[in-house]
């Protein structure tokens, strides 16, 4: 029977490895960049990250070296860059006080005043399918939503389109290339699009069964669903059992809960899903990250982490932690 036991380990070893129940990460780097405040991350195909601080400039971390870039040696200011996103020609787009891109030599800024656009100030940016690239450029009443196809800008807005909003909150592309936007027009006065061609469908509390309070950021999972984040910063109430994660396929809605939620008051900071369809969470409080997986959370936390701001997955694999003081990388 001894000499089975190492078979029947290996054989189970090998079944959950095939099973697609990849184990979470747990091997964790000390801090890097620990005088950064990292706010967005994202991937090029050649696997270097590209960071965006909190007033702190872009950086960029090819895993050998890294290289700063803020307004002492660009033309990137003292703002914070919110959301980053690469095409296929390998252009970082950020969106910060504009949205620039920066194609390896040169920063260009795209400006309100230059481009006819309704506002500098972009917090979403995302490139589709085709590059092309969609970012927020609205506030209340003002502005909306964005395509920038190399050429021209559209612009999106309750009076040109069916856009029920101004205020975009997110943008998400799913694998058929649609485009979903969410939107904030004020407290539970929340609205989810979906563009695919020139067809718009719009969601809201009939949809969704419920209605969020505020949207954070969205993101798409490994089964073409949509999964959401709600903010309750603008709350004057901290209160447990709120719905704070869901995932939407277009007809129904399911609130994902995080333990002991009924106790316990959770701030959802950011969602992420991963390749093996694994949701994170970044949350405000004793434990600042949460995995899920299989129906259950993982939650954990960081030492003087100075909380999680993003969450990103790098082309080999690894999960990176962007934090107050630094980013974590999960092996």
């Amino acid at each position: 029977m001894k000499r089975l036991l190492p078979i029947l380990l290996f054989a189970f070893l090998v079944n959950a490895c095939t099973s697609g129940d990849s184990p979470v990460p747990l091997e964790i780097t000390d801090a890097k960049l620990k005088d950064y405040h990292i706010i967005s991350i994202a991937f090029d195909k050649s696997g270097t990250a590209w960071l965006g601080t909190l007033g702190q400039g872009l950086i960029r971390h090819s895993g050998t070296s890294i290289a700063v870039f803020d307004s002492s040696n660009s033309t990137l200011k003292k703002a914070a860059i919110w959301d980053i996103d690469v095409d296929k020609k390998g252009n970082v787009w950020l969106g910060t006080d504009a949205l620039i891109k920066y194609d390896g030599s040169k920063f260009t800024r795209y400006e309100s005043g230059m481009y006819n656009l309704p506002r500098n100030s972009v917090r979403a940016v995302t490139v589709d399918g085709a590059d092309n690239v969609w970012f927020s450029a609205g506030a209340s009443k003002q502005g909306g939503l964005v395509k920038y196809d190399g050429e021209r800008f559209t612009t999106f807005t309750p009076e040109n389109s069916q856009l029920p909003g101004n205020l975009v909150a997110g943008i998400a592309i799913d694998r058929n290339n649609t485009v979903w936007a969410a939107l904030n027009d004020g407290i539970t006065a929340t609205s989810m699009v979906r563009i695919k061609n020139d067809q718009w469908d719009i969601f809201t509390e009939k949809e969704l069964g419920f209605n969020p309070y505020y949207y954070g950021n969205i993101a798409i999972d490994q089964n073409n669903d949509l999964v959401a984040s709600i903010n309750y910063g603008l709350s004057s109430t901290m209160v447990p059992g709120r719905p704070q994660i869901f995932r939407f396929n277009g007809h129904s809605s399911q609130v994902i809960d995080l333990p002991e939620e009924d106790k316990k008051v959770y701030m959802t900071q950011h969602v992420f899903t991963d390749r093996d369809n694994r949701i994170w969470a970044a949350f405000w409080g004793d434990r600042e990250y949460g995995v899920f997986r299989n129906g259950k959370w993982e939650l954990k936390d960081l030492e003087d982490s100075g909380g999680i701001f993003t969450i990103g997955q790098s082309p080999t694999g690894e999960i990176w932690l962007g934090a107050g003081r630094g980013v974590y990388i999960l092996k």
